[in-house]
């Protein structure tokens, strides 16, 4: 039966103030399509597609409602959106419209599209401009790459544009339902969702390499740890946010080191206008 045909008043009347409350919620957010938040408490396959494929909902329980969201009602390029981000939106904290109601069974559906559509109208009221600080919404943490929403928009992070130094994986600095400081970068609502709004995370933050100089001078020795390699070049860990680019001593082989490796580093060079440091592995250590 069609909500709007169903009289609501014999199934809400031993409802208890807990329950009415959220009925009440839910029925406000059908009626004038308005904002509800909550947190993805889980990730159902509610049906399966034409090529044996499940498709897969996020689900969000204020109390005592099962609320769906199907993964076609996440995200605007829902089809570009591999369904392993959705299966990682597990402890977001999400917007949603809801968009059908089974009051019988004590189920709805509902639209995070059209909870976004409502926060990016909201946030451009706001008349955001290039440098303003603002928060992000981690909703999803892969292995390489991270999803964050801010003012409706969702964003797709790569390691340069949330921390100075380099890491293998997101999953070990980051985790779902974080906020994390930003600025932005670029915002122009006349082109298309994905290009409108471009943010940073670590530029919210000083540049470590101010005063690194005075802390590791030239020729200091320091320990550290191989974090990456890139171009005959080895990422060794200077300082929590920041990397020293090193090279091998002559008589080394980069067979003898391996990601994680502690070593020893001599600071051999500062780069003040790309604020690179640069330096020579010397030796592991234990």
């Amino acid at each position: 039966m069609n909500f709007n045909q169903l009289s609501t008043s014999e199934l809400d009347r031993d409802l208890t103030p807990e329950e009415r409350a959220e009925w009440n919620a839910i029925y406000a957010s059908y009626q004038s399509r308005s904002l509800l938040t909550g947190e993805v408490f889980g990730i159902d396959s509610y049906a399966i597609d034409s090529n044996g494929k499940p498709l897969l909902a996020a689900i969000i329980i204020a109390y005592r409602v099962k609320v769906l969201i199907p993964h076609e009602f996440l995200w605007d390029d829902a089809e570009n959106i591999p369904a392993e981000i959705t299966k990682n939106l597990l402890g977001a904290k999400i917007d949603y419209v809801i968009q059908n109601i089974d009051r019988e069974n004590g189920v709805c559906v509902a639209s995070r599209i059209a909870a976004t559509q409502i926060r990016r109208k909201q946030f451009f009221k706001t008349k955001p401009k290039v440098n303003d600080r603002i928060t992000c919404n981690v909703l999803a943490v892969g292995m390489k790459r991270m999803f964050v929403e801010v003012g409706g928009f969702d964003i797709n992070l790569m390691w340069n544009e949330l921390r100075y130094s380099a890491f293998s994986d997101f999953r070990f600095n980051y985790s779902t339902g974080q906020t994390l400081p930003a600025i932005i970068k670029s915002v122009n609502k006349r082109k298309p969702i994905a290009e409108a709004l471009t943010i940073s995370v670590r530029e919210a933050r000083p540049h470590p390499f101010l005063g690194l100089r005075k802390r590791h001078p030239v020729n200091s020795r320091r320990k550290s740890i191989i974090i990456g390699k890139y171009k005959g070049l080895i990422f060794c860990k200077l300082e929590e946010d920041f990397d020293c680019l090193c090279k091998y001593s002559a008589y080394q082989s980069d067979d003898d080191f391996q990601i994680g490796d502690n070593v020893i580093i001599t600071i051999k060079e500062y780069d003040d206008n790309s604020k690179r440091v640069y330096g020579v592995i010397i030796s592991k250590w234990r």
